[in-house]
């Protein structure tokens, strides 16, 4: 399955979510879509206009860069605003181990990262699609999986997070730095 294929699957399962037609596994409005990692910029635009395809059918869309959403939290996390987090990193990083920072961080971004992305999407209603992009940035810090069960019950949008990865589950077979668990409810659609 490349691009058409399993693009035309998600906008099937999604529109008929959105409809009410169709119930996604564990009534989880959350859709995984995974692609090989070299397709990223691919990615980018298929997502793109699959956010116009949403906006179409009239429901609102929030595309959200899963690599802003990490700055801002690191931002918060950091207490500094994100023009001088860079230099607030490299401070830290000369005090701390390089595996004691990977440590903290993933210890904390999945909850930061989830508070910006509920105060993004507070008011996204059942008729709303949140589409997150750019996941790959968050790993090791933060895994998909973990961010997705932070995210239920907190937001009432459906989610699609696009993750670029080699086989289901891959980011997850590595010890994480913060040893978050796996996170399997919704509808997964993979590369074949």
């Amino acid at each position: 399955m490349g691009w058409p294929e399993m693009m035309r699957e998600l906008e099937e399962k999604l529109r008929g979510t959105l409809e009410g037609r169709y119930r996604p596994r564990d009534g989880v409005p959350f859709f995984r879509v995974q692609y090989p990692p070299a397709e990223e910029r691919e990615a980018l635009r298929r997502f793109r206009e699959l956010a116009q395809h949403v906006e179409r059918w009239g429901g609102p869309v929030h595309p959200i860069r899963m690599t802003e959403v990490l700055w801002e939290a690191i931002a918060r996390l950091m207490g500094c605003n994100e023009r001088d987090l860079p230099r607030r990193l490299v401070d830290l990083e000369k005090t701390l181990s390089r595996r004691e920072l990977q440590q903290r961080l993933a210890e904390h971004l999945p909850k930061r990262c989830t508070e910006v992305l509920v105060d993004q999407l507070g008011e996204a209603d059942r008729r709303s699609v949140a589409v997150l992009t750019r996941t790959g940035a968050l790993y090791p810090f933060v895994r998909p999986s973990a961010l997705l069960s932070k995210l239920e019950a907190r937001v009432r949008c459906a989610v699609v997070l696009a993750y670029p990865t080699g086989t289901i589950g891959s980011l997850l077979d590595a010890e994480p730095a913060g040893g978050q668990g796996g996170y399997y409810r919704g509808e997964i659609i993979r590369w074949r």
